[in-house]
């Protein structure tokens, strides 16, 4: 069973907002791009495991998808994790075309794609530290008797995967997700003792679930970015063209000639994301881009939102939008 699905990030979310929000002249904006288009790789692999993922025995699995568990002061992350009640899995999910190839010497990844070289972070190094990590872990937690196994998937079915040296064999680590059902049955075969009850199971997802921290890192800092770096307004919800107009109780969008009554819940929705988690009226009238701080009140008050102070500065809170 899926006990924890492949959803998008909270980041992803920031990122699309950071670039409907950002300048087409803007020289963040090809990084903000860029960062988002390897963002949306990584989910869209995860989610094209699924359907191997459903082939394996519903229950006697529990599957969890981007867990990020607290160590000290830093955090460890799993793609894919697989609980039985025999063995453990971990999965790196990498989801890049062209052909990959590990460098055994270097500890590197090369991509060439379109005849254009790159090199990344070796797959292999860091599953090896989020298993060393994950191990710490269930040793903290009084699990120290079960089997782990751990691999790194290419859910792109068309890359090609060699290494360097040429005779470097990373077969037991590296594979497609094609692979992935025929992988699970070597490890059931290997793995026949049970090692942790259902009941255990359960109780350790659940800690597994507590213990899970999403991923709100500062994005404006990465990008050198700040408040006043955002297009502000109410984008248009057919065209995303900032900022709309407020005419006669609605929105009316310049460039393509919509009305909307509501688009400017999705603005504070996003304000909620990159700025704040409440607002004020002035705050609401400068982001929305409106004059009367009448008609900000109003829409605000509109959308019955909890109030987290009272007077001149009063607080809305956005978390419930």
């Amino acid at each position: 069973m899926i006990v924890k699905e492949a959803t998008e990030s909270i980041k992803i979310k920031k990122l699309r907002e950071i670039l409907k929000r950002t300048a087409m002249v803007s020289p963040i904006r090809k990084g903000v791009e860029d960062e988002l288009a390897i963002s949306l790789a990584g989910y869209r692999g995860e989610k094209s495991l699924d359907f191997h993922l459903e082939m394996l025995p519903e229950d006697d699995c529990f599957i969890f998808h981007d867990l990020r568990i607290p160590r000290k002061s830093s955090y460890f992350q799993l793609d894919i994790l697989i609980l039985t009640s025999n063995f453990f899995l971990i999965i790196e999910v990498k989801n890049m075309a062209g052909t990959l190839i590990f460098d055994r010497i270097f500890h590197q990844l090369i991509r060439i794609l379109n005849g254009v070289e790159e090199t990344f972070p070796d797959p292999i190094s860091q599953l090896y530290r989020q298993t060393f990590l994950f191990k710490e872990w269930l040793k903290r937690h009084r699990i120290t008797d079960i089997p782990i196994e751990s691999l790194v998937i290419i859910s792109n079915p068309h890359t090609r995967i060699k290494t360097i040296p040429e005779k470097a064999n990373i077969s037991k680590i590296v594979t497609h997700s094609s692979n992935l059902l025929a992988r699970f049955h070597q490890y059931q075969n290997k793995y026949k003792e049970e090692k942790i009850s259902k009941k255990e199971i359960k109780k350790l997802y659940r800690q597994l679930l507590k213990q899970h921290t999403q991923n709100s890192s500062d994005l404006f800092q990465l990008f050198s970015y700040s408040e006043k770096d955002l297009l502000k307004g109410v984008a248009c919800p057919k065209c995303e063209s900032l900022p709309m107009d407020r005419m006669r109780h609605q929105w009316f969008c310049k460039k393509c000639l919509y009305f909307s009554k509501d688009a400017h819940i999705e603005a504070l929705k996003g304000y909620a994301l990159l700025l704040s988690s409440s607002i004020t009226n002035r705050e609401c009238c400068d982001f929305l881009q409106i004059s009367s701080r009448h008609s900000a009140k109003y829409l605000l008050k509109a959308l019955n939102l909890p109030v987290s102070s009272s007077g001149r500065h009063t607080k809305y809170d956005l978390d419930s939008l």
